[in-house]
């Protein structure tokens, strides 16, 4: 058997037990190619957030194959499938390999003619610069999401600064930002307090997974759990309204109602305070806030008869959670996009940290509370004077949605005229009708991509982009904060260049050459120049055999120590030096939202069963940001109750996600390797609801919300709660292998977590007909 007839039996294999396999080195090893000419590099990996180490082999200068590294401590030579398609992707036929200009109309009235390099740029450089000079250097956004390599965000950071544009945002408002206010403002940092090594994750006796389905987001590392969990080493429960992957190896699975589970953790923290299981001695010692905090949950009478309500859990099983959590001391509990991906967004993360930091869940190896996906650690910055760096108004938004609000809304002092994305917006972008709209009305818009995907057919400017083994730089960061480094090897196809070489070709245009150097167009020199001064340099990497350092790191008489467990020492980065519960400056930051320090619950709009309180939005007035360090606009909200009428009309509610651990956005489905595994966009939906409306399995039916319709396939299920149906969000309408309209035609931009700005991506309510 030859490594592609492996390759496609396994995959068939997975395709039938719906579970996509972890491939060992030993495994793979067997197929790698031999015979002179190999050559074998260390790298990282361009998907995710499991920050593996790989091995690649390179033959006659292209990628050929690639394997797990053995001397990886985290993923002991294991990887996921998607490698695979990289593979795939850096020799493929569809990959964009010149710049392009729109013209003749958008959408599918679209065409294109080639410009060169100097033309596009050029033509780039004087509308920016007509933009700033008529309207300001605010009036340019910059999305820079995570298909773009860490050190092109160094520069187009750098280039936000000296344009002077406060609108430059990263992947988080669409992930999960949301963990970062909720971290700062409990236990003063946003990063996971443990570390995925041995003795510290996977170690613990229990994880609980809230809203977190880490087998297809960060298969490796879950696959480490599984093992565990067969040898009955540890314990899993899953809190989700669908049974997930992860459910596949849970010991409870919790099918909680969608965007109830701040309710839950706060029925749960009601419970521990009210039969004593509180550890009084942790409290005592490393908490501030907690007579407060006592006295403002038990005074809201968030007890078990409510949070079953609320929940939709039965009562027994809450008591049982509590009694699992607050007496068992190894236990990690984790939060994803299922917590993050509602207006309650911060507020719930906060409930959770105050739920583990009762129990005395922090201080220790293999415990704690966190949000993965959650951003990494700094490892520096292109160095910048300050009297280069124009003052500027506030951000128009965390989201950058939000900035195109500003095009309809006179409330904002001032409009977004531009955009550059390194992301795809018209995928991964909620209330596509709208947003699309909205790009029509931009002076200049530039995609920089890596096909000819949706973006292409509604942006002005398209630039192709080289990326991985073909770029170089570091690769996505971990939960842990533990960064790859990735050598470039191979050149890109055609005229595609790495992200950082065409910013400074802009940038020098713009006339900041004197930051902006020719030398950086070198990975190694950009690496070394901004991670120098926090010890980050190419050579530290490499000094490695799985070319990996976790932040941050310290350096003494030529060692370097990485990062360990966080709060060892039982000392914590808040004003206080300890956990905050409760303080009267926490209170009054909140408070500006609308808000309150100890979470109220409310509910997302769409979802609310019309009896549950949901936060009104003032648009008409801009209030700054606490948790942005008053840089950035947002809205105060209030609280009210909201009728039913939208539940009757759109009787769902809808959870998006990804369709399997081979796919990580739209670029995926460019792959066909990848797209073969999950080719269908396809709607999950429990039997009985299905009967209830007329549907089968196998239909094709049209899914609607108050915002827009899309069509998928139905898929019936018992492993999801009857009033919920499940679509994934990666697909797109011009794929060269399925061409689907996306789910974000659903989701709304309107309502956002005041706090973070997250959208409630899995907080929208849906109705479903069949096509006939």
């Amino acid at each position: 058997m030859n490594r592609r007839q492996f390759i496609k039996q396994t995959l068939n294999a997975a395709a039938i037990l719906g579970f996509y396999p972890v491939l060992s080195y030993a495994a793979l090893e067997k197929f790698v190619p031999k015979g002179k000419g190999i050559q074998r590099h260390v790298t990282g990996c361009m998907w995710c957030q499991n920050g593996c180490s790989m091995i690649i082999h390179i033959k006659n200068k292209k990628a050929v194959f690639v394997t797990g590294n053995p001397d990886d401590p985290l993923t002991k030579g294991k990887i996921c499938v998607k490698p695979l398609g990289s593979i795939d992707l850096l020799n493929s036929p569809h990959r964009l390999a010149y710049p392009l200009k729109r013209i003749n109309g958008r959408g599918n009235k679209a065409a294109f003619v080639r410009l060169s390099w100097e033309d596009a740029l050029d033509e780039i450089a004087e509308k920016l610069k007509h933009i700033k000079e008529n309207f300001g250097g605010e009036s340019l956004g910059i999305w820079a999401s995570g298909r773009s390599a860490a050190d092109s965000r160094y520069l187009n950071k750098g280039f936000a600064k000296l344009f002077g544009t406060p609108n430059y945002e990263k992947t988080g408002p669409f992930c999960n930002y949301a963990g970062k206010p909720a971290g700062v403002s409990v236990v003063g940092t946003r990063n996971t307090p443990w570390t995925y090594s041995d003795d510290d994750f996977f170690a613990a006796d229990i994880y609980i997974m809230l809203g977190s389905n880490m087998a297809a987001t960060r298969p490796v590392v879950f696959s480490r759990i599984k093992e565990r969990c067969k040898k009955r080493e540890c314990k899993l429960i899953v809190i989700d309204p669908r049974h997930s992957e992860s459910c596949k190896m849970a010991d409870l699975w919790l099918p909680i109602r969608p965007g109830t589970d701040m309710a839950l953790g706060l029925s749960m923290i009601h419970f521990i305070l009210k039969n004593q299981l509180v550890d009084l001695d942790f409290v005592r010692n490393y908490t501030v806030g907690y007579d407060q905090f006592r006295s403002e949950i038990l005074s809201r009478n968030y007890d078990l008869d409510w949070g079953a309500k609320v929940t939709d859990l039965p009562k027994e099983k809450i008591v049982n959670l509590a009694k699992i959590y607050a007496g068992t001391k190894k236990v990690i509990m984790m939060g994803n996009t299922g917590v993050s991906h509602h207006t309650n967004a911060v507020q719930t993360h906060r409930v959770f940290y105050f739920l583990a930091a009762i129990t005395g869940h922090f201080g220790e190896k293999s415990m704690g509370y966190s949000c993965l996906n959650n951003g990494g650690i700094s490892i520096g910055s292109v160095k910048i004077p300050g009297e280069m760096i124009p003052k500027t108004r506030p951000e128009l938004s965390k989201n950058p949605v939000g900035w195109f609000e500003s095009l309809d809304n006179p409330s904002y002092p001032y409009k977004l005229r531009a955009l550059i994305s390194t992301g795809s917006p018209l995928t991964q972008w909620p209330d596509q009708e709208k947003i699309r709209s909205y790009i029509t009305k931009l002076d200049l818009s530039v995609y920089n991509g890596l096909t000819l995907n949706i973006n292409c057919y509604y942006f002005d400017y398209i630039l192709p982009a080289a990326t991985w083994v073909e770029s170089g730089g570091v690769s996505p960061v971990s939960d842990d904060s533990r960064f790859v480094w990735t050598p470039r090897l191979i050149k890109p196809p055609g005229e595609a260049r790495p992200d950082r070489w065409w910013w400074i070709e802009l940038g020098k245009r713009m006339g900041f050459g004197d930051i902006f150097r020719d030398e950086f167009k070198d990975p190694v020199v950009l690496q070394d120049h901004v991670g120098f001064k926090k010890g980050f340099t190419v050579d530290r990497f490499l000094a490695k055999k799985d070319n990996s350092l976790r932040a941050p790191i310290n350096v003494k008489e030529g060692k370097v120590y990485e990062r360990d467990t966080l709060f060892l020492d039982k000392k914590f980065p808040t004003k206080s030096g300890k956990i905050e519960l409760w303080t009267e400056e926490m209170e009054l930051k909140f408070n500006r939202y609308g808000l309150t320090a100890i979470p109220e619950f409310y509910m997302d709009t769409d979802i609310s069963c019309g009896t549950e309180k949901i936060i009104l939005y003032n648009r008409k007035e801009l209030i700054l940001s606490p948790f942005q360090k008053n840089k950035t606009f947002t809205h105060k909200v209030s609280f009210f109750t909201a009728a039913a009428e939208k539940k009757e009309k759109f009787p769902f509610c809808l959870l998006t996600g990804r369709p399997s651990s081979a796919i990580m956005g739209h670029t995926s489905h460019w792959i066909k390797r990848l797209n073969d595994i999950s080719p269908v966009q396809f709607c999950l939906i429990h039997p009985e609801a299905a009967e209830n409306i007329g549907v089968k399995h196998g239909d094709r039916a049209k899914v609607s919300s108050p915002y827009g319709e899309t069509v998928a396939e139905i898929n019936i299920t018992r492993r999801i709660r009857k009033d919920t149906v499940f679509i994934p969000y990666s697909y797109g309408e011009k794929s060269p292998f399925t061409q689907w309209k996306s789910v974000n035609f659903l989701t709304s931009m309107a309502d956002r977590c005041p706090v973070s700005g997250q959208i409630p991506f899995k907080g929208v309510s849906v109705a479903i007909k069949k096509i006939m």
